[in-house]
């Protein structure tokens, strides 16, 4: 062979064109094994582990009992928070418009202060069963409804795109169906949630955040290997300006700059930290306020290092397209499918069989957790806040356990057939995504308003979250369609360093010719909905609440506002809690969902006998 064709050939391999694909035997072992190993935790647990307890009711069930370990928490926590959308949309979101995003880890931070100092004593105070069991307590059982139907309403529109992004990852890879590889995550992932409960979800998050965390690291240091190294990945990105985070454009109409991704990204995962039931349901099942902000604490940290490492990624793939030449055919702007060609392009260059496999489990993980995270909560939302809340309808104990299962296993049959509908309407991932905007900040705004403003009152609640998921949905559809027109911000440039490459960049819509609202970023969404609720809802709940009709407890408001408060709330302080506890000491004891042997018998006073 002469050295003209071993050049070409070695210049072929080093060239990164973003449509590399493939997957080894090696590939199929490492990722098998993988995936075998974070869903074995949730599959014993869910056949073997409930057997060894005698009795698991209801809020055993949903909650753990209330007694679960810290650290897995804190993992189930960076689970429901890191999904395969994190992995594989930030990499190409900083391919494209360069690391301004980043800075949205200032924001994250800023959000976990928040919770803890805000939002959790509160919930840690009342011990409830739900986060929107508080609206109730504030409000009434009208406003509680509201709130979960929102919430419900945003998680079956999330959980196929939970579902797509792994199974299109595992497409591109290896050619297997989409489909196909979507029905056996729901199966596998329905199977635990529904069996196990929020210990099998809150394990088996654990084992699968690891792996997650282990595919992510060995793709980004692979990938810095294989480029040539941290220097090479800053000088180039550096030269491009795709390095720079100094932007800090006031204008809302920048896609990134640094005060979206700070306050913006504030404000945006505020709403999603604090009152969302996926992370309350997990921040009430440690037995202290103190474990529960430790918690907290660690997944503010696991999330850091997340987004961190796919920013990086993404970086690295940059410069391994404008280190291998800029392949003429290459689409210097791209979408969530670079960070698998990626993968593909340094397991070849660096010979690594297995990486496309690790990295591909790390996706499922992240996928899997996600979904069973949601698919609990939503459970818990249907029995305590629907059902016990609204509805006002009490079963036997042993038919709402069955009932809370068939929730699960319903949503996740549902999910599986809205991802049909997904591949075929492309446009419904953006109308998915708006609406999570929406609800996320209305609701937000709603447990805002109960514990932070004394005067607000029902009307006010249900004014300001019906004004603020008004302007949240028009705003977001509204940005949606104008996008599917072509109103688009342009990738950062290109030509300075890849002259020689045959893409023709599309055509963009003239943004003045589109109402200014709908060419906002994607940052200021949930804000706009968060402070039109509270401004609506503080001003409607002065002029019409009554001032009788709402209740003055100090232990209903965040410790923030306390010396604020009027002086009856703080002689009322704790009568809330006090008449919960009451009431469930005069509740019939629970009576077993699942019984382990049937030697042990349960007398309904609560005490067995033998």
């Amino acid at each position: 062979m002469s050295n003209t064709t071993l050049l070409a050939k070695e210049n072929t391999i080093k060239m990164f064109t973003m449509t590399e694909g493939g997957f080894g035997v090696g590939d199929f072992v490492a990722f098998g094994f993988l995936c075998l190993a974070s869903c074995a935790g949730g599959l014993w647990y869910s056949a073997i582990g409930s057997r060894t307890k005698a009795v698991v009711d209801i809020r055993d069930y949903l909650l753990g009992g209330r007694a679960m370990s810290t650290f897995p928490v804190a993992m189930s926590l960076i689970a429901s928070y890191v999904s395969g959308v994190t992995i594989l949309g930030t990499p190409a979101e900083i391919y494209n418009y360069g690391s301004q995003y980043w800075l949205v880890v200032v924001g994250v931070s800023l959000s976990c202060v928040v919770v803890a100092t805000v939002y959790l004593p509160v919930f840690c105070t009342l011990r409830l069963s739900s986060s929107y069991e508080y609206l109730e307590l504030r409000f009434n059982r009208h406003v509680r409804a509201v709130a979960s139907i929102l919430f419900l309403l945003d998680e079956v529109l999330f959980l196929p795109m939970v579902i797509y992004v792994p199974a299109l990852a595992f497409n591109q890879l290896t050619g297997f169906n989409v489909y196909a590889v979507g029905g056996v995550m729901v199966a596998i992932c329905g199977l635990y949630t529904v069996l196990g409960g929020l210990r099998a979800v809150v394990w088996t998050d654990s084992v699968q955040t690891g792996i997650m965390f282990i595919g992510v690291v060995l793709v980004a240091a692979a990938g810095t290997i294989a480029v040539g190294g941290v220097r090479v990945i800053l000088d180039v990105t550096e030269e491009s300006g795709r390095l720079s985070i100094s932007n800090w454009d006031l204008s809302p109409y920048v896609r990134q700059t640094g005060w979206g991704s700070v306050v913006g990204g504030f404000l945006y995962w505020t709403c999603f930290n604090s009152v969302n039931q996926t992370m309350v349901q997990r921040y009430i099942s440690l037995p202290s306020k103190r474990k529960a902000i430790i918690a907290l604490a660690i997944f503010c940290v696991g999330a850091i290092l997340a987004i961190s490492l796919c920013v990086w990624c993404g970086l690295a793939a940059w410069a391994a397209w404008v280190e291998g030449g800029c392949a003429p055919a290459g689409r210097p702007l791209v979408d969530d499918r670079l960070l698998p060609a990626f993968v593909t392009y340094v397991s070849r260059v660096q010979h690594l069989p297995g990486l496309a496999g690790v990295f591909l489990a790390g996706v499922f993980g992240a996928g899997l957790s996600s979904l069973s995270a949601v698919l609990n909560a939503c459970a818990l939302v249907a029995v305590e806040d629907i059902m016990h809340g609204w509805l006002r309808l009490r079963l036997r104990p042993l038919t709402e356990g069955l009932l809370a299962r068939a929730v699960t296993a319903t949503l996740a049959l549902l999910s599986l057939l809205m991802l049909v509908v997904i591949t075929k309407l492309g446009g419904v991932l953006g109308v998915a995504t708006a609406l999570s905007a929406i609800a996320a900040s209305s609701t937000c705004g709603m447990f805002t308003l109960g514990m932070a403003c004394w005067w607000v009152g029902p009307r006010g609640a249900i004014a300001g979250a019906v004004a603020g998921a008004v302007v949240a949905a028009t705003v977001s559809l509204g940005t949606q369609a104008a996008a599917a027109h072509g109103l688009r911000e342009p990738p950062m440039d290109y030509a300075m360093q890849c002259p020689n490459t045959t893409f023709q960049p599309p055509v963009y819509l003239d943004p003045e010719e589109v109402f200014p609202l709908f060419r906002i970023s994607y940052h200021w969404i949930a804000p706009l909905g968060l402070v039109t609720t509270l401004c609506v809802g503080s001003v409607v709940g002065w002029l019409c609440d009554r001032r009788r009709a709402v209740p003055l407890d100090a232990e209903l408001f965040t410790p923030a506002v306390w010396r604020l408060l009027p002086a009856e709330a703080h002689d009322n302080a704790g009568i809330t809690r006090r008449n919960l506890a009451s009431k469930a000491a005069d509740a019939p004891p629970s009576t077993p969902l699942i019984v382990g042997q049937a030697s042990d018998k349960i007398e309904m006073n609560g005490e067995s006998s033998r």
